[in-house]
């Protein structure tokens, strides 16, 4: 039996936790790419949140990329010298390449890797990691591990609400005519995580009435309460009045994390989002 003190924990950066909090959690933080002018740029190595979002808010065009195979495998190696196995927890499939390029590498190491599809990003991805944890102290099997966590998977939600419609435009997720009608009606879509896919959601007109939404979701999809992240892309404020919403409703949040690039780049500078799976 595999217990989580001989599993090592890896994440990629979509977690938004830099390498140094992740490791404060357990978690070894592999880096997604930033793409700049046709550049790749390891994100929060070669380039920090606070640079994507300058670059983003000076018109910049931004993309991501999937996780560097290398950086893959020596993380693996390195972390197989001290660990009898290795659980590598990644973004949903859907949304990065990632989690194929993860299980391609950890072939070459047998049994002794793991990769696992969260079926979300960010807070709904530590979520699920954590859950993994769990069910490897509770003594699940190593083999069963997949099995056994995909009903928690399946219930895990993310809600995301960009400030503005710019960066959803520019990522194409909508068009010219959407922006402009948008922005004349100041009606924001909220963004749905749900089974590993980004869907859209509700609409609402402006951001505080956004920010009452992302609550009312959680309430719809949590009746009896559930263990939520929050995150936001250079909103603290935003992010804060969402956590005293929650806690006024006596929902306890366990933390708020950085949105990470790949959130930043796709729904832009000032979105805040609310990640939720159930009490266990």
């Amino acid at each position: 039996m595999r217990t989580a003190s001989s599993v090592a924990f890896v994440a990629d950066s979509t977690l938004g936790l830099s390498p140094e909090e992740g490791l404060r959690y357990g978690i070894h933080v592999v880096p997604q790419q930033v793409v700049w002018k046709d550049k790749a740029y390891r994100d929060l190595v070669e380039i920090s949140p606070e640079e994507v979002l300058a670059l983003l808010e000076k018109g910049e065009r931004l993309s991501t990329s999937q996780v560097a195979p290398e950086d893959l495998r020596s993380t693996y190696e390195t972390l197989l010298q001290a660990h009898e196995r290795v659980l590598s927890v990644h973004v949903s499939g859907h949304l990065s390449g990632t989690v194929a390029t993860a299980m391609a590498v950890a072939q070459e190491f047998g049994e002794r890797v793991q990769v696992l599809d969260s079926w979300s990003l960010n807070g709904g991805l530590l979520l699920v990691l954590e859950e993994a944890r769990r069910l490897l102290r509770k003594g699940v099997a190593w083999e069963h591990l997949e099995e056994a966590l995909a009903p928690y998977r399946e219930r895990v939600r993310g809600y995301v609400l960009p400030e503005t419609l710019i960066y959803l435009h520019r990522s194409g997720r909508i068009s010219g005519l959407q922006r402009f009608m948008g922005g004349l009606l100041r009606i924001l879509p909220v963004l749905e995580v749900k089974g590993g896919r980004v869907l859209a959601g509700s609409r609402v007109r402006g951001f505080k009435e956004g920010l009452r939404r992302l609550v009312e979701l959680f309430r719809r999809d949590f009746p009896t309460g559930g263990l939520v992240h929050l995150a936001h892309a250079s909103n603290p404020e935003g992010a804060r009045t969402l956590d005293e919403a929650l806690r006024m409703e006596g929902v306890e949040v366990l933390g708020t994390l950085r949105a990470g690039a790949a959130v930043s780049v796709h729904a832009g500078p000032g979105t805040v989002a609310l990640f939720a799976g159930p009490r266990r």
